[in-house]
């Protein structure tokens, strides 16, 4: 009886310094990926990114149009503030590409350039969101555009798991922005 309960306390000792070990190397991770971190072509970038918006958001047209035709739902941001927030998406989404592009190591080059690859694809995606809802009017079409940005995004951040801790939190913030905007369309097909 005393050897059982001395076993299961070591069990339990054992499983609470892996436990200690795996959040301590996630935090040494984050270290690891600021000392690599390059902050001015990271801005570049993140400069490039929001310049894309900012044209998507030309391309796309007014909102005049739209808030005239749709009711929103109550959990709508106003439609100034979300440009705003967009534009901060942006601008966080080439940051966080910079800091994976200039901040990696040569090993790690391939398996980089996968989450660069899937990201820009994601950014793809989010930068066709604002010509359809705004200039041709489909809600339904963009959240699904939306959907396809977050489901990539996703793969993104399984693939960073493994490499970063800083960047696949940044991406897992991108992501829920995603589907909250991927939510808020959805929502507005659905009432309207």
């Amino acid at each position: 009886m005393n050897y059982q309960k001395n076993r299961l306390i070591y069990c339990c000792e054992v499983i609470f310094l892996k436990i200690i070990k795996k959040i301590s190397g996630f935090f040494d991770r984050i270290e690891h990926d600021l000392r690599l971190f390059n902050f001015k072509p990271s801005i570049i970038i993140g400069c490039v990114a929001l310049a894309l918006g900012i044209f998507s958001w030309i391309v796309g047209g007014t909102s005049g149009k739209v808030t005239l035709i749709y009711l929103f739902p109550r959990c709508a941001i106003s439609i100034g503030f979300m440009y705003f927030l967009w534009g901060l998406s942006f601008l966080f989404v080439g940051f966080v590409l910079g800091g994976i592009i200039f901040g990696c190591e040569k090993y790690k080059r391939r398996e980089a350039m996968k989450i660069v690859l899937l990201m820009s694809i994601s950014l793809a995606f989010a930068l066709c969101v604002h010509p359809l809802f705004f200039r041709c009017l489909s809600p339904f079409i963009a959240s699904l555009f939306l959907l396809a940005s977050a489901f990539v995004c996703f793969f993104a951040i399984v693939a960073s798991l493994r490499l970063y801790s800083l960047w696949s939190i940044c991406l897992m913030l991108h992501l829920v922005w995603l589907l909250y905007n991927c939510y808020v369309a959805f929502a507005i097909a659905i009432i309207n």
